[in-house]
């Protein structure tokens, strides 16, 4: 019996999804904020595709806005003279793009291009600052995010420098696997071969030990992960390390994003104390 496979996402499919008005968010960032601070947001942003092969903005020009992600992957690579490239740092749907306006810059920190398709929410730069000032909640969620994505960027420049070819493969897929809902999601092997800094015909060696190892089915640009534990102990502890980081500094991060729209009222707790947002939690950092 032929394997079912997972169907393409292609810019129709995108652009079905984009209007949505009364969706909440899928963003981990987003969906940590009380319910009036989000609404406060609502008005500010638009949902857009996020093609693959999209350059979102680049060191050399001005980043105008910022991308709250919320399928897909975004990655900040390095380019090199000889054709190489290496991912410095991705994000999902735990992050956001454009933490240089968050530290009070109009340039962007680096090359930020579209891995892998999906959606975002996005507002311009000058709005996101006055949001931060506007919104303490917003403001500490956003630091805890630049302090996790500053952490993990230095992890993986480390890993890259350090571990084999198979031990960041691993690592890479694990990263993946975590942005999405099921073990199935779409990776060609020259976007794998640009994240680990490698060529082709090395990442194809690198991800065909996992396959053979049983850990993971690879054809046709589609990965299914077949043993998350084996997977796992195949990494590098750089994957173990980032994933902790983000724990800490952002609880929840991993856990599944409840259904809600923006005009989510404040639920009743029939008799029990609400549990605090996360943005709450966070330790808040006074504006400057």
């Amino acid at each position: 019996m032929l394997e079912e496979m997972p169907r393409p996402i292609t810019r129709a499919r995108l652009a079905s999804q984009i209007d949505r008005p009364r969706l909440g968010p899928a963003n981990r960032l987003l969906v940590a904020l009380p319910p009036e601070d989000l609404l406060s947001l609502r008005a500010q942003l638009e949902r857009v595709p996020l093609i693959e092969g999209a350059v979102l903005c680049q060191d050399e020009n001005s980043a105008r806005r910022v991308y709250f992600v919320e399928s897909g992957v975004v990655s900040l690579t390095a380019a090199f003279q000889n054709g190489t490239t290496a991912e410095m740092a991705t994000v999902g749907r735990e992050g956001m793009v454009g933490i240089g306006s968050l530290l009070g810059a109009d340039i962007a920190l680096g090359y930020y291009m579209v891995q892998a398709p999906g959606l975002a929410l996005t507002m311009e730069a000058s709005r996101f600052r006055a949001a931060l000032h506007a919104s303490p909640p917003f403001l500490a969620v956003c630091q805890a995010y630049a302090r996790a994505f500053l952490g993990l960027a230095v992890q993986m420049a480390a890993c890259n420098s350090v571990h084999s070819a198979e031990q960041r493969c691993a690592r890479r897929l694990l990263m993946s696997h975590d942005r999405q809902d099921g073990d199935t999601f779409a990776l060609k092997q020259e976007v794998l071969a640009r994240s680990l800094g490698v060529w082709r015909c090395t990442a194809t060696v690198a991800a065909g030990a996992l396959r053979r190892a049983g850990l993971i089915r690879y054809s046709r640009g589609v990965v299914t992960v077949l043993d998350r534990r084996g997977l796992e102990a195949a990494s590098c502890e750089c994957y173990q390390m980032i994933r902790d980081q983000f724990a800490r500094l952002l609880p929840g991060t991993y856990q599944e994003v409840p259904a809600r729209g923006y005009e989510h009222p404040l639920q009743q707790t029939h008799g029990r104390s609400p549990r605090r947002p996360l943005a709450a939690r966070l330790q808040l950092v006074p504006n400057p």
